[in-house]
């Protein structure tokens, strides 16, 4: 195990200088990684202090490596970051060639201060923390500088310089969102559009649909409100849409005889692995059960919050690389694994998703009365144009997004009542808020605290559901109050059709013995979490069949491992993710987003707020509700509300 030899990391000093090897701290036990890559690592200056594992590292030549990346990525805008670091990595490399004095050590120090408290950017404010650490804690070396006892530096030191922010590695996908935040503000849309599709093709889909996770890791939270990052990315996609010069590009074409990858599934997994694989070369094919592209994008989230021509766009985006799509190909009927196998494929990618509904358990739920439909089934025959019949009062069943899309949809298929029943409290519903408020805006009537136990029939149609109230008990599992019965507290519930939407499953029947895939006790496939690999050689899978019913950005960035694991193991006939991939790893562990040392900023600019259709023309029909920024101005002024809290370090091995 790694052992501490110094750190300083977020503000917490632990010093074992003074212990044996054995006796230190493991880095483990503070969260702190301790390899990059194949090699071990020595050392680490960043953005929330020093890290030493090797006790002979060059300290004084790593700071000035390290103050040279912060002049390389300073913008210039401000004269103490830009500035200062280059005076800092000169005043370094004095000392270090034998020319410094003592009066160089007690400049570096006021300097770092004056450039901490002076930038405008978290780049500047961040960076001079490992100086001042190392000035204060390592004076030794700095005077050894002075009289010529600076010990001999051994074989060079790997340097590594790792740049992100802390809504950047609140994406799954790390997509680069200062970057393109600051494309928009400048108004090169173009740019913008391109850097996300860096890592995916789905960027005007995930300025819709997205959780937006990077914005719970937004610094301007503590002082006002977080930036609208999903809506600039819609608004720089839309943008670019609507124009005759979309960026796309001129991708390479793949050879005609490059290795064949065939990936099972068009949903999001699928087109974002095909479209990273085509633009390494490869020839993709994917086999998709339904008649369109996106899996639950296009069949499952209604056209009012994705309209279907943004979708189809950006599916088209990817078969204009040469990705071929065969639609009503069911993969385990219409062809095996094995048969995919034969026909030369040297790699399959397994993105099925989960396209079965969750049962609700209750009485009469497997008598197959007319009226009763899982909301999978029910989103499914929405979306694909196919007639519903709902009658005129409508229960749904579950508190999540996929309750929330069947709910709002009946309203829009002209139910005159709609009931959602959720057998927890408000607070306790997984749907997103906006997704929420807008289901009670448009009239669904909310039951909280109630779960069904009988459908209800008469001749063999559903005519109301038995329900009965909840109390909210001891935390379970998931960490959420598990709900219990209150005896003699039945109700009922008359509704013509009942919809349950309580969760999704897994449908494996392409699985066979042999196939080199294994289901988990959670009823995913098993792979290794780093290259998405399953124990067969050549086979890969990601998204929701592995990782549950999750979010459309972590099935994205399932894929673009999995896309970059395929990739190695076709080139050098092992699995393995690059150095990128590993450095996310290792930031994911240092804590990019710290709430309790939030940098100071001017709070009181309120945030950017999209255009909503009126709820009484938005329950008409399946138009799209949410309007997103329409005006160019408006958003300049939401992406100059960006501090810029790069976050700059050196890896050291």
């Amino acid at each position: 195990m790694a052992k501490v030899f110094f750190s300083s990391w977020n503000g917490k000093i632990v010093d074992e200088r003074d212990k044996d090897l054995d006796q230190r701290t493991d880095l483990e036990e503070l969260d702190l990684p301790a390899k990059f890559g194949s090699g071990d690592l020595k050392a680490m200056i960043g953005w929330a202090g020093l890290v030493i594992v090797d006790p002979e590292v060059d300290l004084i030549g790593a700071l000035k490596e390290f103050y040279s990346c912060v002049q390389n990525e300073s913008c210039g805008r401000c004269i103490p970051c830009r500035a200062g670091s280059k005076v800092i990595s000169d005043r370094l490399e004095n000392l270090i060639s034998g020319k410094g004095t003592g009066q160089d050590l007690e400049f570096l120090g006021e300097l770092a201060v004056l450039i901490r408290d002076g930038s405008l950017c978290e780049l500047g404010v961040s960076s001079p923390l490992p100086l001042l650490h190392a000035l204060e804690h390592f004076k030794e070396d700095f005077k050894a500088c002075l009289n010529g006892n600076r010990p001999a530096v051994g074989k060079t030191d790997q340097y590594r310089p790792i740049l992100t922010a802390p809504c950047r590695n609140g994406c799954p996908a790390h997509i680069n969102i200062p970057k393109y935040i600051e494309c928009i503000r400048e108004g090169n849309y173009e740019e913008a559009v391109a850097v996300n599709r860096e890592k995916t093709p789905l960027v005007g889909t995930l300025g819709r649909v997205c959780v937006h996770p990077c914005e719970s890791n937004c610094n301007r939270q503590p002082y006002d409100e977080s930036i609208s990052i999903r809506l600039l990315k819609r608004f720089a996609a839309d943008f670019v849409a609507g124009t005759d010069n979309d960026s796309k590009r001129d991708y390479p074409k793949p050879l005609p005889d490059a290795d064949k990858v065939a990936i099972v599934g068009a949903g999001p997994a699928g087109l974002n692995a095909g479209y990273q694989l085509a633009l390494k070369g490869y020839n993709v094919t994917i086999f998709e059960e339904l008649p369109v592209a996106g899996g639950m994008l296009a069949v499952g989230i209604p056209s009012y919050r994705l309209p279907r021509d943004i979708l189809n766009a950006e599916v088209e985006l990817v078969t204009s690389l040469g990705v071929e799509i065969k639609y009503n190909t069911r993969v385990g009927e219409d062809i095996t694994l094995d048969q995919i196998w034969e026909q030369g494929y040297k790699a399959i990618f397994i993105a099925s998703g989960l396209h079965k509904s969750s049962t609700l358990g209750c009485e009469g739920e497997d008598a197959c009365y007319y009226g009763y439909m899982p909301g999978i089934e029910f989103l499914r025959k929405v979306n694909l144009g196919e007639e519903v019949d709902l009658g005129e009062s409508v229960a749904v069943i579950g508190g999540g997004n996929v309750a929330m899309d069947c709910a709002r949809s009946a309203v829009r298929l002209g139910v005159k009542e709609v009931h959602l029943i959720y057998r927890r409290s408000r607070t306790e519903m997984p749907a997103s808020k906006a997704e929420v408020d807008a289901a009670e805006e448009e009239g669904i009537r909310f039951h909280l605290l109630a779960n069904p136990v009988c459908i209800l029939e008469e001749k063999g149609t559903v005519s109301g559901m038995e329900c009965i109230r909840m109390k909210l008990g001891e935390p379970d599992a998931s960490g959420r109050r598990r709900p219990v019965p209150l005896d003699g507290s039945e109700f009922v519930l008359k509704v013509d059709t009942a919809i349950p939407a309580i969760g999704q499953v897994a449908d494996f029947c392409y699985l066979n013995e042999g196939c080199g895939m294994d289901v988990t006790k959670w009823g995913t496939l098993a792979v290794d979490e780093e290259t998405m690999a399953a124990d067969k050689p050549g086979i890969f899978a990601g998204g929701d069949a592995v990782l549950g019913a999750r979010t459309v950005i972590e099935a994205i960035a399932s894929a673009n491992r999995a896309a970059e694991a395929i990739d190695s193991y076709l080139r050098k006939g092992k699995s393995s993710v690059g150095g990128q991939f590993e450095m996310e790893k290792h930031l994911e562990k240092l804590g990019v987003y710290n709430e309790l040392t939030v940098p100071e900023m001017i709070g009181g600019r309120e945030r950017l707020e999209e255009e909503v259709s009126p709820v009484d023309e938005r329950v008409r029909g399946f138009d799209e509700a949410e309007l997103g920024f329409k005006c160019p101005s408006s958003v300049v002024k939401e992406t100059e509300r960006c501090f810029k809290c790069l976050r700059l370090g050196l890896i050291i091995s």
